[in-house]
């Protein structure tokens, strides 16, 4: 077990650590101007940068100097001070933005502590929900770091525009985080990270009400465009959906908000980016599109997610590795093949990484390879060695087989991501056979479940929750007989029922919506695989007559894998399991096999 280490997953001391360090810099980023005398605006001074009133003006009662916000803007002051204007002396707006930055300079120690708690709570809500049960490889610890850095990155673009640029505030990227953490942590954690990425955008322009909504649907609408199919070009699609979107919200927040939108105001006010609502929400939607595109590889690399184009070199057959089993294991490797040609199957009907999943599968049982006459598969007949073992020394001989898979794989260098299908295909089920067996002989009375359990880890994502079930469906199938769909769909529903009963796929993110599915697929691919066929005249019987022919069911390759999932007796209570028929037992020679 201790050899199967998992990569770091994200504690609350982590989450707290990230959240402290990233809440700092997001105060220091949102009062970046303020740190420097020089770059306050003074009257008959040109502004060095761009100074934005807050949404609605306000005038100052000079009896007590206060400062009052109106409920109404005044035509006669712009809503900003662009950089490189210098402030008349005398002017009634000039009055406005010296009591504006009056109020701002210098810093108060207080509006500092608030800033930071406020971001401190976004990060410890958005670090929460990242770590919860199903969140797949948005767990991570590297994971929460990219997420960070990326919204420190859209927080740093968006100030810099902001200050050096006399653009609207609704123009900054903020859908751009939503739209990667969609495309490679999954639409479900997204959601989040729009509510996060628009608070921390609203928050450089006086945490504008308006500017928050407009992202935060805009950041919604970037979640639901991007999705998690990979396809060429899919962030520059999401970003033109999400430019129509942000248009739309601008517009309507502003009647929301102003209760008026004079559309015959000067037509060249609706083609300046500083005035131009509707060219801002455009702008800001093809701009994070693009921004996700190009950050899309990176992103992808600060993840560990490993590439398209290295697991295309991985599926190549004329791998050592692969060679390696096919040589030492090759009934292994014929059970291998057919589960990847499932597993990809499924994974493209859920959306999932199809191309990972069909390595996942080439890879996962390359710890045959080391011994591989333990296994039922491959001894072809001859003598059994688990006859002259204890259950014990037995099932110890068959976990052998995920702990030195792993290590042989990342001794070759195959990434992480492939690597977790080895030591996750079993999870943590009991070998039911040996368990049984240990039970049946009067085994020692100190021994328990535990002792007979893999040394694995529960599936952490989709991908690994499919080749789960995968590699228990496709090795009890061989035992069905005849190989027709009803057959198949209660052996499938039995082995998914059990997966899910027994907690195997609590982590992995797939929703009941999701094996559904995967079990539709399954079922009728696995009809194709055994089809029947019309005999040749070579082939007619004595009588003449012409027969259908239905592949024999193969010598179980995988009993254990019936045992552990079949032979359980479900929940009593479960309408599900009074359904289904009695579970299938395997002969008693084929028992001491492997679950695949």
């Amino acid at each position: 077990m201790n050899s199967l280490r998992k990569r770091a997953y994200a504690t609350a001391f982590t989450s707290t650590v990230i959240a402290l360090a990233f809440a700092v810099i997001w105060v220091c980023i949102q009062s970046a101007e303020l740190w420097s005398g020089s770059l306050a605006v003074r009257e008959g001074r040109v502004a060095q940068v761009t100074v934005r009133l807050p949404a609605s003006y306000f005038r100052i009662t000079m009896l007590r100097n206060e400062v009052h916000y109106l409920t109404t803007t005044s035509s006669s002051c712009p809503h900003l001070v662009a950089r490189g204007t210098k402030l008349v002396r005398g002017k009634e707006c000039t009055g406005l933005v010296k009591a504006f930055e009056a109020s701002r300079r210098p810093i108060r120690p207080m509006r500092l502590i608030g800033a930071f708690v406020f971001f401190l709570m976004v990060g410890l809500v958005l670090s929460a929900y990242m770590r919860r049960d199903g969140m797949g490889r948005a767990r991570l610890v590297r994971s929460h770091l990219t997420v960070f850095l990326l919204l420190t990155l859209m927080a740093l673009i968006s100030k810099a525009m902001l200050l050096f640029t006399s653009w609207s505030a609704e123009i900054v990227p903020a859908a751009m985080v939503p739209m990667l953490a969609a495309y490679f942590l999954g639409r479900r954690l997204s959601f989040g990270v729009a509510m996060a990425s628009a608070l921390i955008a609203s928050s450089l322009v006086n945490y504008d009400i308006q500017i928050f909504l407009i992202h935060l649907i805009a950041g919604f609408a970037s979640v639901v465009a991007a999705g998690q199919r990979r396809r060429a070009g899919a962030h520059l699609k999401a970003g033109a959906m999400v430019a129509w979107v942000a248009v739309v919200a601008t517009l309507a927040t502003t009647l929301l908000f102003a209760g008026t939108l004079d559309i015959y105001d000067d037509v060249s006010e609706h083609v300046d980016p500083r005035y131009s609502l509707w060219l801002a929400g455009l702008f800001s939607g093809i701009g994070s599109g693009v921004l996700a595109w190009v950050l899309a590889p990176i992103v992808g690399a600060m993840i560990g997610e490993v590439s398209r184009g290295r697991l295309l070199d991985l599926q190549d057959l004329d791998h050592p590795l692969l060679k390696r089993l096919h040589e030492r294991a090759p009934a292994t490797w014929e059970h291998s093949r057919a589960m990847a040609n499932l597993a990809e199957a499924a994974a493209h009907a859920i959306g999932a990484n199809s191309l990972l999943v069909r390595v996942g599968a080439y890879f996962h049982d390359i710890g045959k390879s080391y011994h591989p006459e333990f296994f039922i598969e491959n001894q072809s007949g001859g003598t059994n060695p688990h006859d002259e073992m204890t259950p014990l020394d037995s099932a110890r001989t068959i976990f052998h087989h995920v702990t030195e898979g792993t290590r042989l794989l990342r001794q070759h260098g195959v990434p992480e991501d492939v690597v977790e299908f080895a030591f996750t295909h079993h999870g943590t089920g009991v070998l039911e056979y040996f368990w049984h067996k240990n039970l049946s002989e009067g085994g020692a009375q100190e021994l328990t479940e535990r002792d007979f359990s893999y040394p694995g880890h529960k599936p952490a994502n989709r991908e690994t929750g499919i080749l789960m079930l995968i590699d228990a469906i496709e090795a009890a199938a061989r035992t069905v007989s005849p190989p027709e769909k009803a057959q198949f769909e209660q052996l499938v529903q039995r082995i998914v029922y059990t997966k899910l009963a027994r907690g195997q796929l609590d982590e992995s993110g797939l929703s009941l919506a999701d094996t559904r599915s995967i079990a539709n697929t399954v079922v009728d691919t696995l009809v194709g695989m055994y089809h029947g066929r019309i005999k040749y005249p070579w082939q007619t019987d004595v009588t003449g007559e012409v027969a259908t022919v239905r592949p024999t069911p193969h010598t179980p390759v995988a009993a254990v894998a019936v045992v552990d999932v079949v032979a359980a007796p479900p929940e009593p209570a479960s309408d599900l399991a009074d359904r289904m028929s009695a579970p299938i037992v395997p002969s008693p020679k084929a028992g001491p096999g492997d679950a695949g």
